[in-house]
């Protein structure tokens, strides 16, 4: 891991109440000048990364080092661990009043060491601030030292002002606002800028300083240093002991990795992101699959805009009685009972309190009002009116889009680690997020929670297009029919998910639904005066409910099952025509869809509202027909038939499945999650969300007993979390 030692000056007054000489050096707030060493004092920092050991995805025990990871090392690349610059605040240990502050930049700092890991840097501190801290009443020879390596524009406000000293004032000594100070994610202030990655302890960092002012001359020359990180002789301090040292710092942003899950072949992937997903008949020996759904798209989404310079943690999560600097603590629960053992803390997020609304209101009911997700996320999941936009879901100013494929072509992770055999897949660098925790079981929830969405494409089989069932081989044609002249959403056949079978048009699902309740037509009379009737009618079956609901099903003319009286059948394929005498359900899917058939099918308006609302009120889902034109990959894309799944960043699993637990829904600051879809269990949500029986709201539990998704993680640190997705 990098370790970066610096040596920064402290500009002294000397040890008198009175006026002397020494008063004429110049005060130089921002420090970024070392000045003279005749009129400094220097001492010395070194700086490293936390590290941590093992293998499991819950936090561990954060020992000195700050890491709670127990699955090994994701060691930073270089772009991610270069110090280009730097702030060190010298406070109080006692509340963290600010002192004083010094900058390293760029030309300031000296690499010692061929292969850059160490450095050497000379800056200074203001002479008034530290004579006002050593003439303090309350002065202490133990003080905190932070270090801010490559600080963006945000932290340096905080520190020494904005440049006219009226937005943001500096802080006077004995000041606390610095430290609270929350950062907004812009153009001016990214954080994972390569090479310039915000970093910031990951410890509180208390060191003794010299007892004396005076004390400091024995520090004047770079030679020999004041070292906060080690022995200091001349005035028996030692600062190198095991639980002082190096100052540990560790990055303000999270990292997430991504690789192919579909190559495992241990779910139903088959490779190239590529799932079977959908099958005809039942049992694994009778399964032909019929659809496959490849994954083209993934987005990031609920990504915080605002996060704190320095983590802190508290028992409830609420930003009140916190501590600085102090490592996430684990939850314990028992492995046969899944109770709890004994409570860890919660990471603190820099906009609890306008979440903690959202929480609140969507727990006590749906709210009737709308919430600006705009304004404090990125990529928003939701609109401000808390629906789901995702009509245009590949617009990368809407969500944070990738292409898959084009991920897994980038930057590899460094994996000598944790993944040494590369048993665990090869991941690549996806992407970078702010710090997002909400406080509570209940906050974990959809509108609130960072997650990926990743777009798939139906994919019909060869052996649906091969099949000798009329209607299969319509149906894999259609999805597989890549042509604009077979029309948009409204002109293609649409189709219809219902407890995982899928049916081309609502012609085809309706006359399953009939044949759910009706084994069978009989004959009866003679051959001239004779009609047809239902050899017997389950009007309660699951599909001829969700179709029909409590109504009959109107007259109908098809080719069904011919029956004797016993109900065998004696002909199959016979043109049946017959009414129910039994009238139609008026809030039925059937009617509904009738009425907007009877209306010409419009693309707006109450009657296509009224139609698709029944349906999905069925728990039907509908799936249309658009066009994806994926830039650059021009194998992917085109038109067809899309869905999209939802996942939420799992950060903590506690083992129970459709059971909540504290921090189990978060993005952490300086770990990284590795995603892999492993699995893929059922056609994902439609493109156009009123189609969506089950499309989320803001409100919606981020744990769910749904089959869409199920989450394994492994944790490490840069810190690394490893999940594989099952959707």
């Amino acid at each position: 891991m990098k370790k970066i030692k610096f040596l920064c000056m402290a500009s002294m007054a000397a040890m008198t109440l009175g006026a002397c000489s020494d008063d004429n050096i110049g005060d130089g707030t921002n420090g970024s000048n070392p000045g003279d060493a005749e009129n400094g004092v220097f001492f010395a920092i070194n700086i490293d990364m936390p590290k941590a050991g093992g293998s499991r995805s819950t936090i561990g025990d954060p020992g000195n080092n700050g890491s709670t990871s127990t699955g090994g090392v994701e060691i930073g690349q270089d772009y991610e661990n270069k110090i280009n610059e730097a702030i060190i605040v010298l406070a109080r240990s006692s509340d963290n009043g600010f002192i004083a502050a010094s900058t390293v930049t760029t030309n300031d700092l000296h690499a010692i060491s061929a292969d850059k890991s160490a450095y050497k840097a000379l800056s200074k501190f203001s002479k008034t601030q530290l004579s006002a801290y050593y003439n303090d009443k309350d002065f202490s020879n133990k003080a905190n030292i932070f270090v801010f390596a490559n600080p963006n524009q945000g932290v340096k406000d905080a520190i020494f002002g904005s440049n006219d000293g009226a937005t943001v004032p500096a802080p006077g000594v004995g000041s606390t606002d610095w430290v609270d100070a929350v950062q907004t994610l812009d153009d001016e202030n990214f954080i994972w800028t390569p090479d310039n990655f915000l970093m910031s302890n990951a410890l509180i960092a208390q060191r003794e300083i010299p007892r004396l002012l005076n004390d400091w001359d024995n520090y004047k020359s770079e030679g020999k240093p004041f070292d906060l990180s080690g022995n200091n002789a001349d005035v028996a301090i030692d600062n190198g002991t095991p639980v002082r040292g190096s100052i540990k710092v560790e990055r303000a942003a999270a990292r997430f990795d991504f690789r192919d899950g579909s190559e495992d072949h241990k779910g139903n992937g088959i490779g190239n992101f590529t799932y079977r997903v959908v099958y005809d008949g039942v049992g694994d020996a009778a399964k032909t699959p019929l659809i496959n759904v490849q994954l083209q798209r993934m987005a990031l989404v609920n990504m915080n805009k605002s996060f704190y310079a320095l983590r802190r943690v508290s028992a409830d999560g609420k930003p009140k009685d916190t501590q600085l600097c102090q490592p996430e603590r684990p939850w314990s629960y028992d492995a046969t009972t899944g109770g709890l053992l004994s409570s860890g803390n919660y990471v603190v997020d820099a906009d609890w309190e306008w979440k903690d609304d959202i929480a609140t209101a969507w727990n006590n009911a749906v709210p009737n009002k709308e919430f600006a997700y705009d304004d404090h996320f990125e990529y928003p999941f939701f609109n401000n009116d808390n629906t789901i936009d995702v009509t245009n879901a590949h617009d990368p100013n809407r969500w944070g889009v990738s292409i898959c494929k084009a991920v897994v072509e980038g930057p590899e992770d460094n994996n000598q680690d944790w993944n040494s055999d590369a048993s665990k897949g090869d991941y690549h660098i996806w992407r970078y997020a702010t710090e997002n925790t909400i406080a509570g079981m209940n906050g974990q929830i959809n509108g609130l929670t960072t997650g990926v969405v990743f777009k798939g494409k139906m994919i019909a089989t060869s052996e649906a297009l091969e099949s000798e069932d009329e209607d299969v081989r319509a149906l894999a044609e259609a999805i597989n029919n890549k042509s604009e002249d077979f029309g948009n959403s409204y002109k293609a056949p649409i189709l219809y998910l219902f407890a995982g079978n899928l049916y081309m048009t609502w012609n085809k699902i309706r006359e399953a639904a009939i044949k759910a309740a009706v084994p069978g037509f009989k004959w009866v009379g003679d051959a001239n005066t004779g009609h047809w009737e239902p050899f017997s009618i389950n009007r309660t079956n699951s599909l001829y409910v969700a179709v029909f609901g409590t109504g009959g099903f109107g007259s109908v003319t098809f080719k069904y099952n011919k029956v004797n009286e016993s109900g065998a059948v004696i002909e199959e394929g016979v043109e049946v025509t017959y009414e129910d005498q039994l009238s139609e359900d008026e809030t039925s899917a059937n009617y509904a869809w009738n009425a907007w058939n009877t209306g010409g099918k419009p693309d707006s308006g109450a009657l296509k509202d009224n139609f698709k609302k029944a349906v999905t009120d069925a728990k039907i889902t509908i799936y249309q027909r658009s066009n994806d034109e994926v830039e650059g990959h021009p194998e992917l894309g085109g038109w067809g038939y899309y869905c999209y799944y939802y996942y939420w960043n799992r950060h903590n699993d506690n083992t129970r499945s459709g059971v909540m637990g504290p921090m189990e829904f978060a993005v952490v600051r300086n770990n990284v999650y590795k995603l892999a879809v492993t699995k893929i269990s059922r056609l994902g949500h439609p493109r156009i969300s009123e189609n969506d029986p089950d499309k989320p709201t803001p409100g919606t539990p981020d744990e769910s007993e749904d089959i869409y998704l199920t989450v394994t993680a492994e944790t490490l640190p840069w810190v690394v979390r490893e999940n594989n997705i099952e959707f």
